[in-house]
């Protein structure tokens, strides 16, 4: 199955990174053209226009947005190939002879004096990191951005509302709150963003206490998505009334101009008649898988970009690099015809091997059995996430997972339709947010004494089309009665956007039995 790039969370997630073996050296400030011929990031994205779904390089792609009046640049905001994606079209568009204006979510509009005063070079590079409440990544994401401006005379438009401001609003007393200085850093007039784009807002960030699915869009006005959105399209259209004949290239979260909406809507109805493209960046785990139908509405350009280093984060920085899903295999002969597959990962305290062999004493001589240990092991258990990171190992596992489906399917004599992922404890917790649905694990069994917790947090995708249904019976969820109630909300959620899930509650004493029972009936060896 291709890969098809989406959006899993927001709210601090982010599609999550592979680790790769070959690195980029460090960014720093430094240019991106090259004199002739290919593209330098050409080996590191692939590039579709959506109009068509037509695979394109980075030199069309500048090519096609450099005749627009704005350019929108949806990013996720600590991948390193991403700001070089950025850097690149600046100075692509640059180089066309076009004057360049670079507008930035990540600057208040407070911060403008020091940001132009800095780009005059009337303030020092420090003074103005002092003062100016630069994102925690912006050494390795936007400092390339601003010494670009620096070095071409192009201004910069700190775009967004300051956060001082935007809580005061949003948190304590809307706008009535706010003096007339304060209030000069929100948009003049509030504008509602669109239903289809309060529901996607709503489905990401359900599990963050943000969710007011019942309010219309009128009635949301003062939240601070709506701020943000309303206050950063505004400054967009005075950049292009500001600076005519200029490209206003913005930078922003990937949410806000996502289907056009968000902020470049909000630009649209301040600045009808002008033109307007937007990008979509985002990292894939294997960006040679991605394709993109024609007609996707998500932007007019979709790029994916290799994971390759991740800027600041819960304190620290990252380069990725290979990594290996260590599994064992215990396979029937080939003569015994295709066989089904089931991929157990391993538990905390249990040592894989006693494991497979206990599987192969429950399960019978026909499945084939793969346990795959936990990635933090010594070889005899261990655990399956750090509690710091988990969403990348989360995004790790999921990855090598799949690899790992398609190297046994490819390697041995396997039935692809019975092929069922499983296991329990801190196990059960990566399945349910590996497998869930994603039409490469049609069946996936987990049996947990726990509550959803991370899972439940995880913001939901757009509803599947009808004729994209998930080809299995999904997740199946085996759980105490103390937790089955909120297993069973959870599975109602997912249902809502095309995610089946079952919940079944079962006891202590006969857990672990009724697990082994579900995955024998998934296989169909049930009886044998």
């Amino acid at each position: 199955m291709s890969e098809q790039m989406s959006e899993r969370s927001g709210a601090g997630l982010w599609m999550l990174l592979w680790m790769l073996t070959f690195l980029v050296g460090c960014q720093g400030g430094h240019s991106t053209l090259r004199s002739s011929g290919e593209h330098p990031l050409d080996s590191r994205v692939r590039i579709h226009r959506s109009s068509d779904g037509s695979l394109q390089d980075v030199e069309a792609m500048i090519a096609d947005i450099a005749d627009q009046d704005v350019v929108f640049l949806g990013e996720t905001h600590l991948d390193d190939v991403t700001h070089r994606m950025e850097l690149a079209v600046l100075e692509g568009i640059h180089a066309t002879g076009r004057s360049v204006v670079v507008s930035l979510e990540m600057f208040s509009r407070d911060r403008q004096q020091l940001l132009d005063d800095y780009l005059a070079g009337k303030v020092s590079e420090d003074q103005f990191l002092a003062d100016s409440e630069p994102w925690n990544n912006y050494e390795t994401g936007y400092r390339p951005l601003i010494e670009f401006a620096r070095r071409t005379g192009s201004p910069v438009v700190a775009a967004n509302v300051p956060r001082s401001v935007w809580r005061k609003a949003a948190f304590g007393g809307g706008l009535s709150a706010l003096d007339a200085d304060q209030r000069a850093t929100i948009a003049d007039t509030l504008l509602p963003n669109t239903r289809r784009y309060w529901d996607r807002y709503d489905r990401t960030v359900r599990g963050h206490g943000h969710v007011n699915s019942d309010q219309q869009p009128q009635q949301r006005l003062e939240k601070v998505q709506s701020l943000w959105d309303n206050t950063m399209g505004e400054s967009v259209a005075r950049a292009v009334k500001a600076h005519p004949g200029s490209v206003v290239v913005h930078v922003n979260g990937g949410f806000h101009t996502l289907e056009r909406d968000g902020t470049a809507r909000q630009f649209q109805l301040r600045s009808r008649g002008t033109s307007m493209k937007t990008v979509h960046i985002v990292p894939s785990f294997d960006p040679d898988r991605v394709e993109v139908a024609a007609g996707d509405a998500r932007a007019d350009w979709i790029v994916a970009t290799e994971p390759v280093a991740r800027g600041l984060s819960d304190g620290s920085l990252a380069v990725y690099m290979t990594r290996p899903l260590r599994y064992l295999i215990d396979a029937p002969a080939r003569s015994a015809g295709p066989a089904p597959l089931l991929i157990w990962l391993s538990e905390q305290g249990v040592d894989p091997g006693e494991r497979l062999k206990e599987l192969r004493t429950l399960l019978g001589k026909v499945p084939c059995l793969v346990v795959v240990e936990p990635i933090y092991s010594n070889g005899s258990g261990g655990h399956w996430l750090a509690e710091d990171h988990r969403d990348e190992d989360i995004s790790t596992i999921a990855f090598g997972l799949q690899r790992l489906r398609q190297s046994l399917l490819a390697q041995r004599r396997l039935d692809p339709g019975r092929v069922v992922l499983a296991g329990h404890g801190e196990a059960a917790d990566v399945i349910a947010s590996v497998a869930i649905g994603d039409a490469d694990w049609p069946t996936a069994i987990i049996e947990t004494m726990d509550s959803p917790g991370w899972f439940a947090m995880e913001g939901l995708p757009d509803p599947a089309a009808a004729d994209d249904a998930h080809p299995g019976a999904g997740l199946q969820v085996l759980t105490s009665s103390e937790h089955q109630d909120a297993w069973q909300v959870e599975a109602a959620a997912r249902a809502s956007v095309g995610s089946p899930m079952a919940v079944e509650e079962v006891t202590g004493e006969n857990a672990r039995d009724e697990l082994h029972q579900r995955i024998s009936i998934a296989l169909e060896i049930w009886g044998l």
